[in-house]
């Protein structure tokens, strides 16, 4: 079974019905104790208004704690693009000093390829001469 998270909106809708179940429970209460519709009903009000306002306290807040994760992710991108950026460079620098390398060695090759033949080319001279 996958996980599931529950969401914003789900909790909210959970506290908002936390919040009429004890509303309404109040609003019985006070009709228990004779009181008149009207203090029913503030009570009922007053009640129903803390929940909201503890329901978007806390909506709020995760949503403030997602916006913080979301800066930090981008920044963390920010940050591994530029090293990415800066490593690319590096490597593009290195291949270019292999390349160098490379033609500094053909180069030798050729100079010592000559060279011998130059040394073969003596010593047939001397022994032609000698």
């Amino acid at each position: 079974m996958p996980d599931r998270r529950i969401g914003v909106a789900e909790v909210a809708a959970i506290l908002a019905l936390v919040a009429a179940i004890v509303a309404i429970f109040l609003a019985i209460d006070a009709r228990d104790q004779g009181s008149s519709d009207e203090q029913v009903s503030k009570q009922v009000r007053q009640e129903t208004q803390r929940q909201i306002n503890q329901i978007r306290s806390s909506v709020d807040q995760q949503a403030g704690s997602a916006g913080q994760r979301a800066k930090e992710a981008e920044n963390e991108a920010a940050r591994t693009q530029e090293s990415t950026s800066e490593l690319s460079s590096q490597v593009s620098k290195l291949q270019g000093e292999v390349n160098s390398l490379h033609s500094q060695q053909n180069q030798m090759r050729d100079t010592l390829q000559s060279q011998s033949e130059a040394i073969a080319d003596i010593r047939r001279t001397l022994r032609e001469q000698g």
